[in-house]
């Protein structure tokens, strides 16, 4: 059986969803996080001039359900949560008990692009974000003049183990492709690539999105597949479409 190399923290959904279509799934989380400013989160999240929370990583999501107090923070019951995907929206829903908005705009443009016609001018938003968010979605609000007030809830780092694990994964037969879920992963693992002699710089490369898939051709590597959403069976999709059509030509 081909085996698809998933760049990520294990998966039920990704490891059923590729077996479904005959691929065994290989695991390799790249990367490990810190959560920071736990205070200052709490501080912000009582106050009351944020129209709405963005949660666009599911690190963030977990930053705040660390601090969160439902009998304190009872103001976002009433206020605009937004999200990326539905796996985001039922993570807030199980972690904060709050609904979200979002579960089908698929990347953070999109996301703020919804977020620009809901929302008139002068509304301010909280946005808890890692150190290595992007500007993409702050430079759309702000370009509609929406205030983000964005603070660093956790910072990204380098898994302890990644070296070791992708060496691991080099000397497993019959991997066909690999799949990269996040821009600073796809920097740690090429740092780490470049360090032993592998099989795996060679295979396919795709991406859980534009931000990630953008990274790969930075590095200097050609993208075949982009999933059209944050989900499991849109990287099915991405990677049954691209050997496809190699059969086909």
């Amino acid at each position: 059986m081909k085996k698809v190399i998933l760049f990520k923290s294990e998966s039920e959904d990704y490891e059923r969803a590729f077996l479904d279509v005959n691929y065994e799934t290989l695991f390799v989380e790249p990367l490990q996080f810190e959560f920071i400013n736990k205070e200052e989160l709490s501080n912000k999240l009582v106050q009351k001039d944020y129209r709405g929370l963005i949660l666009t990583s599911p690190r963030a999501i977990e930053a705040v359900s660390k601090c969160w107090d439902p009998t304190r923070f009872v103001i976002w019951n009433t206020r605009r949560i937004y999200t990326v995907g539905e796996v985001s929206c039922h993570k807030i829903k199980l972690l904060l008990g709050l609904e979200a908005i979002g579960a089908t705009s698929g990347s953070g443009e999109n996301l703020a692009n919804i977020i620009t016609k809901e929302n008139p001018e002068n509304s301010k938003f909280l946005f808890p974000c890692g150190n290595f968010k992007t500007e993409t979605l702050p430079n759309i609000l702000k370009a509609s003049n929406i205030a983000v007030d964005a603070l660093t809830v956790y910072e990204t780092k380098e898994n302890d183990n990644l070296r070791s694990k992708l060496m691991a994964v080099n000397e497993s037969a019959n991997s066909c492709c690999m799949v990269f879920f996040s821009p600073s992963g796809c920097e740690y693992i090429y740092r780490q690539l470049q360090t032993f002699s592998n099989n795996l710089s060679v295979l396919p490369h795709f991406a859980i999105g534009n931000s990630t898939a953008h990274k790969i051709e930075n590095l200097g590597v050609e993208v075949a597949g982009v999933a059209a959403r944050p989900k499991a069976d849109s990287v099915v999709e991405a990677v049954n479409n691209y050997f496809a059509q190699l059969q086909i030509s």
